[in-house]
C-alpha cells in the first residue's frame, strides 16, 4: 500500500460511523442506568440496616432506622454543598457580567 492510501484509510477510521456518536439520548440512557443501579444499592443498604437508632438534632428527638438516619444526613450534606456551589457560581457569573459590561461600555467604544 502506498502512503496516500494508508493516510486515507487512517482518516476514514478516525471518523465515527453512523450510530457510534454520543448523543443526548445515549447520555440520558446512561444516566438512567447509573441511577437505577444507585437506587438498587440504596435499597439494599436500607434493607440491611433496619435497626432503630435514637437521633437527636437541635430540638428534635426520635428513633429512626439507621439507614434512614444516614440518608437524611447524606441529603442534608448534599443540600449544603449544593447551596455553597450555587452561591459560588452566582458570584462568578456576576463578576463575569460586570467585566462584560465594562468591556462594552460607551467610554471604551469611543477609544
Amino acid at each position: 500500500m502506498s502512503e496516500s492510501t494508508t493516510a486515507a484509510a487512517g482518516d476514514d477510521a478516525a471518523e465515527p460511523l453512523p450510530g457510534e456518536r454520543r448523543t443526548r439520548l445515549s447520555g440520558a440512557w446512561t444516566a438512567i442506568v447509573i441511577g437505577l443501579v444507585a437506587l438498587v444499592v440504596i435499597l439494599v443498604f436500607i434493607l440491611q440496616n433496619g435497626q432503630k437508632v435514637e437521633v437527636t438534632f437541635l430540638v428534635f428527638k426520635g428513633q429512626l432506622p439507621l439507614a434512614v438516619a444516614l440518608l437524611f444526613a447524606l441529603i442534608l450534606g448534599a443540600v449544603i454543598v449544593f447551596a455553597f456551589g450555587a452561591a459560588r457560581i452566582l458570584q462568578l457569573r456576576m463578576v463575569a457580567g460586570r467585566a462584560r459590561r465594562k468591556e462594552t461600555s460607551p467610554a471604551t467604544r469611543l477609544e
